[in-house]
C-alpha cells in the first residue's frame, strides 16, 4: 500500500485486516497515525519523508484546519 501519510488507525486496521504486507508512506510529520504498530505486527513499513508531501500536508491543514479536524478526528 503506498500512501501520502502515516495511515489512520481504520486504515491501519484494514492492512492488517487484508494482510498487506508493505506500506510505503511520504511523510508521518504532520500526523502519526498506526505505522509502528503495523511495524511490530511485521507489515514492512517504508516512511520516506519526503518534503513534497509534507508541505503539501502542511499546506492544507494551515489553511483547511477545520476540514482536517473533521477527516482524522482531533
Amino acid at each position: 500500500m503506498v500512501t501520502t501519510l502515516s495511515p489512520c488507525w481504520y486504515c491501519s486496521g484494514l492492512v492488517r485486516q487484508f494482510n498487506i504486507g508493505a506500506v510505503v508512506i511520504g511523510e508521518a510529520t504532520n500526523f502519526h497515525g498506526g505505522h509502528d504498530w503495523l511495524r511490530e505486527l511485521g507489515v514492512e513499513v517504508l516512511i520516506l519523508d519526503d518534503q513534497a508531501c509534507t508541505e503539501l500536508l502542511g499546506t492544507f491543514i494551515h489553511e483547511h484546519p477545520e476540514l482536517w479536524h473533521e477527516d482524522i478526528g482531533l
